[in-house]
């Protein structure tokens, strides 16, 4: 064991004094630190403004910005008696016609506002961007807009049938008004039954009222609680179904998958019921920690490729691999100290930069403002911080990053070029989309399992809920590998070692088979 750690430690040295691996390692960890502020730069902080301006003075703006586009639009307005047969009797209404551009849009909004600035309660609900008020408003507005749509149609055009969708925009325009006006939940969800809205949202919008029977939720706030329930019922959907949807071919829900849906779903009323919100800086720090491991990931390939593709090759080349095989020290030894040195480089090189990205990112936009991960244990929800699962789940998307480095090493062992062994292994970075290409293709779904790089997507295995950190659409976290795909995961972690051991151990072979002149 001795003579293991001596050249483990001289391999360690040699590795560490390489000037292409400082600079590439320099590169790389200055990116990892820097990118989550360039993004912030790109973002500006436009996602991050909360405006405090009056509800009133946005009111009479937009209603001062109706008037001059009326009086622009050259709108004429004509009266008159209209007969409909209704119901085999003809019957007389009063109606009008308004004819000129952009008519409805513009009358709409000036009737809406000048409502609003009469009877609203400006005091009551001072919220600029408080969900209720805002949805009851557009919807108002939506059904003064399509009454007078209709009555920019030619009297001689009005039926029995025109008459049914004016009245019922009448019956909606009344109770949009009243949950505006009133700030009341219950109107508000009448009128989208009327509006024949779909009635699983209209559920979500009652949920949402029971947890803000006051309606005092901000307009972001509510719309990450109605992510949630809409992320519930597509879970509950599959769940109900016993299908999980897979491009066009959907396939049978396994035990395990449908185990995740259902912790899925625990944790969305978790989430739900907790008021376990977190602002656009949150979905934004997230995203930007994604993206940041995801350009990292290149650099690393780049970096532990370097180091493991010349290796062997770079001594062999210069000689200096001579010292080592003719002293007395066994082939076996060499071969397991150089191993263990890049093994020791891919987990050391693998969690600094995950904190140094997760350190970029909390101070680009507040560490405060990284969600936590949550997870079902024992039939809970528990959390997990966001540094310990980023650098956990870091490690387990670098599985094929290691992969890569290990056949980099394996071709070292067979040629003194160093350029042809880290060259052809980055270049498999080409091939790493082939299974979702293949994926969507007719082949049989199977066989697709058991491609290699299908196997490789631990997190998804080992971080089943990450997508639920923040009320987001999900994202891919696995850069290399493929998705949708339902090997249990003892079957992928046996294929990965079999595969790895397979590739090292065609190194270990040649490397103490080689002849060395």
């Amino acid at each position: 064991m001795s003579k293991i750690r001596a050249l483990y430690t001289n391999e360690m040295i040699k590795i560490s004094r390489r000037p292409s691996v400082i600079i590439v390692a320099a590169v790389v960890f200055l990116i990892a630190l820097g990118f989550p502020f360039a993004l912030k730069i790109i973002y500006n902080d436009e996602a991050f403004i909360t405006t405090e301006e009056d509800f009133r003075s946005r009111c009479e703006q937009s209603l001062n910005e109706a008037k001059t586009e009326l009086n622009s639009s050259g709108m004429t307005t004509k009266t008159q008696t209209v007969t409909i047969e209704v119901d085999g009797a003809e019957k007389s209404f009063p109606m009008t016609l308004y004819t000129g551009n952009e008519v409805a849009n513009s009358l709409s909004r000036k009737i809406v506002y000048e409502d609003m600035l009469k009877d609203f309660d400006f005091n009551k609900y001072p919220v600029s961007f408080n969900w209720l008020t805002l949805s009851a408003l557009q919807s108002y507005r939506d059904s003064v807009q399509g009454m007078i749509s209709l009555d920019m149609t030619d009297f001689e055009e009005r039926d029995a049938e025109w008459l049914k969708e004016y009245d019922k925009l009448t019956a909606e325009r009344a109770l949009f008004r009243k949950a505006l006006i009133d700030h009341d939940y219950g109107s508000y969800c009448k009128g989208l039954e009327l509006l024949n809205n779909n009635p699983e949202y209209v559920r979500m919008i009652r949920d949402l009222a029971a947890s803000d029977p006051k309606g005092e939720l901000g307009y972001s706030e509510a719309s990450y609680l109605l992510e949630y329930l809409t992320k519930k019922t597509e879970k509950q959907k599959r769940l109900d179904a016993g299908l999980e949807d897979t491009y066009e071919l959907p396939r049978i829900l396994t035990e395990e998958r449908r185990e995740i849906l259902q912790n899925g779903i625990k944790i969305l009323d978790y989430k739900f019921e907790n008021r376990n919100l977190y602002n656009e800086k949150s979905m934004i720090a997230l995203m930007t920690s994604y993206y940041t491991s995801s350009v990292v990931r290149y650099g690393l390939i780049v970096l532990l490729v370097l180091i493991a593709g010349s290796s062997v090759s770079q001594e062999l080349a210069t000689g200096s691999i001579k010292s080592l095989i003719i002293a007395p020290v066994k082939r076996w030894k060499i071969f397991t100290a150089k191993l263990l040195s890049i093994i020791t480089w891919m987990l050391a090189s693998s969690v600094v930069l995950s904190l140094l990205g997760i350190l970029g990112t909390g101070l680009a936009f507040g560490f405060n403002n990284l969600p936590p991960y949550l997870y079902v244990s024992g039939g809970s929800v528990k959390e997990m911080s966001f540094p310990v699962v980023m650098v956990l789940a870091d490690l387990v998307q670098n599985i094929p990053t290691f992969f890569y480095a290990f056949i980099g090493f394996m071709i070292s062992c067979f040629t003194k070029n160093t350029g042809v062994s880290v060259g052809v292994s980055i270049g498999m970075l080409l091939f790493h989309n082939v299974p979702e290409i293949l994926h969507g293709s007719d082949m049989p779904q199977r066989f697709l399992d058991f491609t290699p790089l299908a196997n490789m997507n631990l997190v998804s295995k080992l971080f089943p809920y990450i997508d639920l950190m923040v009320a987001t659409e999900e994202m891919d976290f696995s850069l290399f590998t493929a998705n949708n795909f339902n090997n249990p995961l003892w079957s992928m972690v046996l294929y990965v070692i079999v595969l790895t051991g397979t590739v090292l151990l065609i190194a270990y072979d040649e490397f103490t088979k080689k002849d060395i002149a």
